[in-house]
């Protein structure tokens, strides 16, 4: 044959349809016939054989009656064994599904409801899914038929139960460790700098409780913190912390930078200087402290004790 053909029945073995007249047959028969005699072999033989019991019996009326008969039995058999199939691996994999989707919200739940400790379940995991997987592939194996839109209803959702409780502890612990990290470099920043810090607040503090007229020595020590205040205001400024809390390190950037202006301005000031500019001044660091201890109080209410520079 210069074609080969699913064979599933005297129908397939002469290539025409059920419903295929006696003409369609005969000709189809005569045609495969004149194809076998190019060759000669045992196999050929056989399938001699087997095409001329297919036409003896399909030209015969009654014979055919008989046989279309025992084909559809035949044919409802494999559709109920098929049913039966579908149902076994169904079961099967939904039990699998079950201890999946279970383990995985008992974990989902456990750390949702704990304080950085919860509840791994390894065990219905990985043996859940085990099944699962197996049992899905076993039912993807039977007749499209016999699967029921509902079956594989119920093991999707079993599926997106498990995947999206397991995603959301993946992806709870990995925003964690990105926040843990950005944490550590928010502690790194405030150790760096908190040197800088406490060397401009002393050279400020110096300066108000130097006795005497304001001179080149006051202006100088200020100066010197205005550069350390803008130092730090710079780190700050590029620090990563957590998103929660950029309103602090952005509001603490800005309050250094506003120190470090108003240190520069009393540095531009002499002892000729009109007491209204020293008070603007000073004025503008009370102020400014204020700020600073409104951004504690906020850090405080949502975090905990502020890790000021």
């Amino acid at each position: 044959m210069s074609r080969s053909r699913a064979v599933n029945s005297y129908y397939d073995l002469l290539g025409v349809p059920p419903h295929a007249t006696e003409l369609e047959i005969r000709s189809a028969y005569g045609r495969d016939v004149l194809r076998l005699q190019e060759t000669a072999s045992d196999k050929v033989a056989q399938f001699r054989a087997a095409l001329d019991a297919a036409f003896a019996t399909l030209v015969d009326p009654e014979k055919r009656s008989l046989y279309d008969a025992s084909l559809a039995a035949a044919t409802q058999a494999d559709v109920a064994d098929a049913a039966d199939d579908a149902d076994a691996a169904f079961r099967y994999a939904r039990r699998g599904g079950f201890w999946f989707a279970g383990g995985a919200l008992v974990t989902g739940l456990t750390y949702a409801f704990s304080e950085g400790t919860y509840f791994l379940a390894w065990g219905p995991l990985l043996f859940g899914g085990f099944q699962l997987v197996r049992g899905l592939l076993r039912y993807l194996t039977v007749p499209n038929a016999a699967r029921q839109a509902s079956h594989l209803a119920v093991l999707g959702a079993l599926i997106a139960v498990g995947i999206l409780s397991a995603g959301f502890v993946g992806f709870s612990e990995t925003q964690a460790a990105q926040q843990a990290a950005e944490g550590k470099k928010w502690n790194e920043m405030i150790d760096a700098t908190s040197l800088d810090v406490t060397k401009a607040s002393e050279l400020v503090l110096s300066v108000a409780n130097r006795p005497g007229p304001w001179t080149p020595a006051h202006s100088a020590d200020m100066e010197k913190a205005s550069v350390l205040y803008a130092s730090v205001a710079d780190v700050v400024g590029s620090a990563t912390v957590p998103a929660a809390l950029d309103w602090y390190r952005a509001g603490m950037a800005k309050n250094f930078r506003e120190a470090a202006a108003i240190a520069h301005e009393y540095s531009l000031l002499t002892a000729t200087s009109p007491a209204s500019a020293f008070e603007a001044l000073d004025n503008r660091w009370e102020a400014r402290l204020n700020e600073a201890d409104a951004l504690a109080d906020r850090f405080e209410a949502q975090v905990g004790p502020a890790p000021s520079p």
